[in-house]
Formats: structure tokens, C-alpha cells, sequence
């Protein structure tokens, strides 16, 4: 019997996490089973229970995993990019990460939704424990990278700006859509629930770093 390497068994959780990411895409989360899952990434049902004990864990996974790749394209984007070294720039750059987020990552954004209702419940602590170290990480060097930039920015500060960032565009993302139900329009006129994202995001991102900023300079 062939006894798979670390490697190979990463790969082999990688192609399960990029199948029930392609069924997130296309599916709400509670339409979506193990068994779609395993079909879709073309292991047997009893294996996929080896490498992730539930659903939550596999999309919890996604989620972590997920957030690690935007943080990492942030930093290559800021060490790459024209130099930044005033709040102006560095505001026109969050934004343009806004954009990105918004309409590269919204399932990331959906996931975040998710976390504390639904994954938390049945997500395994260890493996979520581990993904959010990772996390940290590099969350950590990116804010110490700005903080480099920006002097009068603290790393820790720097790096509380992508989680304030999350927070803004998944809680809109949450109001959203309230003249709906189930995906069908309700018979009534919500003019003033509707929410334009990308806007009001950058809005509220912005009323965020102006007070930053002025705390700061106190």
C-alpha cells in the first residue's frame, strides 16, 4: 500500500479545498453536501473524511487559506508598486484593494460571513488554531512593511487596517439584498435598504483612516 508524502497529502487537501470552492461559486453553503464535495474533487467519500472531519472544516479552511493569499498579494502589490510614504497614497492603495476585494475575492467575502454563525460550530480547533497562526503571520509582516513606509504608523496599527477593511465589506455585504428573499425579489419598494458596495465601503474605509490619522497626529 502506498503511503502518501506530506506533500502529496497536501496536494491531495488542496485539490478537495479547490473542489468545494468551485461548488461555493456556484452553490449557497447549505446546498452543498461532503458527498458533492468528494465527487467533484474525485475522492472517495471515506477519504475526504480523513483529510477534513466536516464541511465547516473545509470551508473554514478556504477561508484562512483565503485570506492568507489576499494578505500575500497586498504585500507584493505594496513592495512592487510606486513607493508609498504619505496617507494619501497610502489611502488611494487601500482602496484599489477594496476594488480587488470586492470583485476578485467576494467569495472570500462570503466565507467571512460565514465564520462565526456557521464554521466555528464545526470547524476542528487545532486546524483553525494553525490556519490563524499562519494568518498572523502575515498579517504581521505586511503591517510592519507599511509601518516602514509610513512612519507615523504603528505595525500593529497598519496591520489592524486589513481586518477593519474585512469588517466593513462583509458587514455591508450582510445588509445587502434586503428587498429580497431566497434570491426573489419582494413585492415592495426598499429603496432605502439597497447598498451600493464598492461606495459605501470605500466611504466608510475612508472615514476610517481620517480618524486614524487625526488620532495619530494628537
Amino acid at each position: 500500500m502506498h503511503v502518501l508524502t506530506p506533500e502529496e497529502k497536501q496536494a491531495k487537501k488542496q485539490i478537495i479545498a479547490a473542489a468545494a470552492s468551485k461548488l461555493f461559486q456556484e452553490h449557497d453553503f447549505n446546498e452543498i453536501s461532503m458527498a458533492q464535495i468528494a465527487n467533484e474533487s474525485g475522492v472517495a467519500k471515506g477519504t475526504l473524511f480523513n483529510y477534513f472531519k466536516t464541511k465547516e472544516n473545509i470551508f473554514m479552511y478556504l477561508l484562512l487559506f483565503g485570506y492568507q493569499n489576499y494578505l500575500t498579494e497586498v504585500l507584493f502589490d505594496w513592495q512592487n508598486g510606486p513607493q508609498i510614504t504619505t496617507w494619501g497614497q497610502l489611502t488611494a492603495f487601500l482602496l484599489k484593494q477594496n476594488h480587488y476585494l470586492i470583485h476578485e475575492k467576494s467569495d472570500l467575502l462570503r466565507l467571512n460571513a460565514l465564520r462565526a454563525p456557521i464554521l466555528e460550530a464545526a470547524a476542528d480547533r487545532e486546524q483553525t488554531l494553525t490556519g490563524r497562526a499562519a494568518l498572523y503571520q502575515i498579517s504581521q509582516e505586511l503591517g510592519q512593511t507599511i509601518a516602514n513606509s509610513i512612519t507615523e504608523l504603528a505595525a500593529k496599527k497598519a496591520s489592524h487596517i486589513f481586518v477593519i477593511q474585512s469588517a466593513i465589506i462583509s458587514g455591508l455585504m450582510n445588509m445587502m439584498n434586503l428587498d429580497e428573499f431566497h434570491h426573489d425579489q419582494l413585492p415592495v419598494d426598499f429603496k432605502e435598504f439597497q447598498i451600493d458596495l464598492e461606495t459605501e465601503a470605500n466611504q466608510l474605509l475612508e472615514f476610517y483612516l481620517q480618524g486614524l490619522q487625526k488620532e495619530l497626529e494628537r
